[in-house]
Parts: structure tokens; C-alpha cells; sequence
């Protein structure tokens, strides 16, 4: 399986689609870079962006992300579907985090005591009002996150995660983590959160959960309870925001913390890179591991390109360099069963890609995610007239934003069998 990792693209809205667009080159490079990787190895099963896709949040910030991410799918020759986003800091609208009743809410999270912190979160989180002042900043970020179904909304969707086979017919469980609820100008490093369902993240046979979040650990207040909870049940960990790429192996775990795609020129230490993450299940019949190679990619100047970054504690005999970190982290007991089973299905999830009887299949929502992503270029008006003809709304959804309204047209269109009747409404739509 192989996995590109971005983080920190920040598009800039008085930058993007300019001649003085300062990084148009050195996105041209890593497209190329990439496409060299994908013809060698294959297309990706999942491209991760793991937070600040955008860099103040705006709208037309996420519309040039998501033709660039289509540009980046081509040269990987995957589909937009395969497309996995977290929020991070810079796509939080900074206005609306800023206002005094938000900032509030942030104050007496911030203020709690690490024992009463998650009673006071989950306090907020599930009062509808306290949550809505939370996420309300993050609006722009669910419009565009919802075409791959990554949207975010409290109380049951505060992480999102995706279910990809491995080549043992096992499963990696992408989770991603929302870092950035309680963020805002106010930001300091180790004054940020994670809500409590990501202290739940569970072990599972047959599953290897693979965790990525925004914010580095040490951007976190309860940074030595989660990094304890991911280390026990994540054997991948991806992180961004430094800026810094950094990769640690331990026995039981590797983390990776990313380069930035585009840090800010005058950083100290300015180095734009990405990974490309290949994972693989080795069974001798003795036991299972999980098999982890990973090519940090990084820029350098004078000459001008990605290169891959060394790893200088492992040389071959002859002493040449070798330019990709692996690992192999032993894995529990597991078998393919003869009959179907399905992994449990985590609690809060209406959106899950692991089938069971009352969720859509992995195929199911590949499909949707294919659909979502044609529904997302499509205007309001358009859209509301596709699911209001198609009798997919209901009165309950008047309340909701936006993006969860049309999140519950797709899951509506394949509880009532109209999956195919929505197809070819957004593609009268488009001809349109």
C-alpha cells in the first residue's frame, strides 16, 4: 500500500493563481516528483493533507486546493476519492475564532485542570449551542472536507477516519484527529486540544490503525496521555505544523512529522517536503509485521529539486547510503476468516467506511465520495434543486450547516436506493 503524506500547503488567497504566485515552480516540482514515485510503485491507495490546506481559511483558498489536489491525483493516477483531510490551525476562520463567546468557551476549556479538561470539552461538545461556537470558525474547511467526506461535526464526528485493505486482507484504520477546535490568535505551543474521543481509539483484530493529527504533540496540553493512548494503539503516527521533518522508530510504533509543502521563505530553517509512506504485512507463518518504508522528500537549491533525505545510521555493507527509513513493528495474531466479518464498527460513526449491516460498505462509500466530490463544484442552488426534486432532505436538516445537509443527501440516496437517480441529476447539472 503507499501513502503520500502533504501537510501545511497553505494556499494563500492573495497568492494563489497570480504571476507573483511565489511557490507556482516548486508545487510544478513536487507534481513531478510524485509522478516519478506512482509510475515506479503505483498509485496511492490514500493521499493524506494533514491540516492548513488553506491559509486563512477562506473560500477561494479551498476551491484552488481542491483543483490541485485534482492536478496531484492525475500525475498519481488515482481518483479524487482517495483524497483524506484534517484541519489544522490555518483553516480556522481567525474572525470567528477571535469573537468574544467563542474566546470565552476557549478560556474556560484552557483554564480547566487536566483532570476536568475532557468533562469540560465534552460538556461543550454536546450542548448544541457550545459546540456550534467551537466549530462555527471551521465552516469553510467542512464545505470543502465534505466532498471526501471528512467533515467534522460535534458531538459524534470530532475525528474521521477511513478504512483501506492491506495485501493480507487485513485493514489499516486512517484516523484523523482534530487539533484545532480551540484554536485561534491566542495560540501558544502546549495550549491546544484534543477532545476526548480521541482517547478511544481501540485495538482491534485484523486492524492497524494508522493516526495522523495537525498538531505536534508538544502543541498539545495533555501531550504525555495521548502520546501514551497512540503509542499503545497506533503503530503509525503522522503529525505537521512544525515545519520540521522528523521520523522516530520505536519497537511497537513510527511517527513521522512532516515538512511543510510551503513553509514561509523567511523560516530559519526553509525546507518544503512530503512523504511517501509504502506499508506492507509480512507473515512467515512464525507471525505478523507490519513492514514501513518511508521516503522523505526534501528541497534543496542549486541545483533545484526533491531529493530524498538519508537515513545515516543505516548503510548498506558497502557502506552507500540508503534513502529510505524502514521498519518493522510486530503485529498481533490474525487470520483472513473463510466466512465474511466485518470489523466493529467504532461508536458515532455514521460515516464509516467498515461495512456491516447498518453502514454502507468500503465500495459504497468509495462511491459516494466519487459523487460528493462532482456535488461539491456544483453551485447552492444547484444542489439544494438536485435534493430537493430527489426528496432527500428533511425538515430536521433547516438547521444544520451547509455541508452537513448535503452530507446527509449522499447517506439518504443510498439508504432509499437513489444512488444512481443522484448520478445522473449532477451529471444533467453539469451539462448544465
Amino acid at each position: 500500500m503507499l501513502i503520500v503524506h502533504l501537510s501545511d500547503i497553505h494556499f494563500r488567497k492573495s497568492e494563489i493563481e497570480t504571476a507573483q504566485d511565489p511557490n507556482f515552480h516548486l508545487r510544478n516540482e513536487l507534481l513531478r516528483d510524485v509522478e516519478v514515485f506512482c509510475n515506479r510503485l503505483g498509485p496511492p491507495a490514500a493521499i493524506i493533507v494533514s491540516g492548513d490546506i488553506a491559509f486563512g481559511g477562506h473560500k477561494d483558498e479551498y476551491i484552488f486546493a481542491t483543483k490541485w489536489l485534482s492536478e496531484l491525483c492525475t500525475r498519481c493516477k488515482t481518483k479524487m476519492s482517495s483524497i483524506f483531510v484534517i484541519p489544522g490551525n490555518h483553516d480556522v476562520v481567525r474572525a470567528t475564532a477571535d469573537k468574544v463567546m467563542v474566546q470565552t468557551l476557549h478560556k474556560e476549556i484552557k483554564g480547566a485542570s487536566d483532570i476536568s479538561a475532557d468533562a469540560v470539552i465534552r460538556g461543550f461538545l454536546t450542548d448544541k449551542d457550545g459546540a456550534r461556537l467551537l466549530y462555527e470558525s471551521l465552516d469553510n474547511y467542512n464545505a470543502f472536507a465534505n466532498q471526501f467526506l471528512c467533515d467534522l461535526l460535534p458531538p459524534d464526528r470530532t475525528r474521521t477516519f477511513r478504512d483501506l485493505p492491506l495485501n493480507d486482507g487485513s485493514t489499516l484504520r486512517v484516523w484523523g484527529l482534530n487539533t484545532a477546535f480551540v484554536s485561534s490568535t491566542a495560540d501558544k505551543e502546549g495550549d491546544l486540544f484534543v477532545d476526548p474521543s480521541s482517547m478511544q481509539i481501540t485495538r482491534e483484530a485484523g486492524v492497524t490503525n494508522f493516526v495522523l493529527a495537525h498538531h505536534h504533540l508538544s502543541w498539545l496540553r495533555r501531550r504525555q496521555a495521548l502520546e501514551d493512548h497512540l503509542n499503545d494503539v497506533a503503530p503509525v503516527q503522522l503529525f505537521g505544523h512544525v515545519h520540521t521533518n522528523r521520523i522516530i522508530m520505536e519497537r511497537d510504533w513510527v511517527r513521522l512529522t512532516a515538512s511543510a509543502t510551503h513553509p514561509d521563505r523567511h523560516e530559519a530553517a526553509w525546507e518544503p517536503g512530503y512523504n511517501i509512506i509504502e506499508l506492507s504485512v509480512d507473515s512467515d507463518g512464525t507471525g505478523r509485521r507490519l513492514h514501513v518504508q518511508a521516503h522523505v522528500r526534501i528541497w534543496q537549491t542549486a541545483p533545484g529539486g526533491f531529493r530524498a533525505k538519508e537515513d545515516t545510521r543505516k548503510r548498506s555493507k558497502e557502506g552507500e547510503a540508503k534513502y529510505v527509513f524502514e521498519h518493522w513493528i510486530d503485529l498481533e495474531p490474525w487470520e483472513a476468516p473463510h466466512a465474511t466479518s466485518n470489523p466493529t464498527t467504532p461508536p458515532g460513526h455514521a460515516n464509516i467506511d467498515a461495512p456491516n449491516p447498518a453502514t454502507p460498505s468500503v465500495e459504497v462509500m468509495t462511491a459516494l465520495r466519487d459523487i460528493g466530490i462532482r456535488f461539491y463544484q456544483l453551485s447552492f442552488s444547484k444542489k439544494s434543486e438536485i435534493a430537493g426534486r430527489l426528496e432527500l432532505l428533511e425538515e430536521e436538516d433547516m438547521s444544520q450547516p451547509d455541508f452537513e445537509r448535503f452530507r446527509r443527501v449522499f447517506l439518504r440516496a443510498h439508504d432509499r436506493k437513489k444512488l444512481e437517480d443522484l448520478k445522473r441529476a449532477i451529471e444533467e447539472a453539469e451539462k448544465g
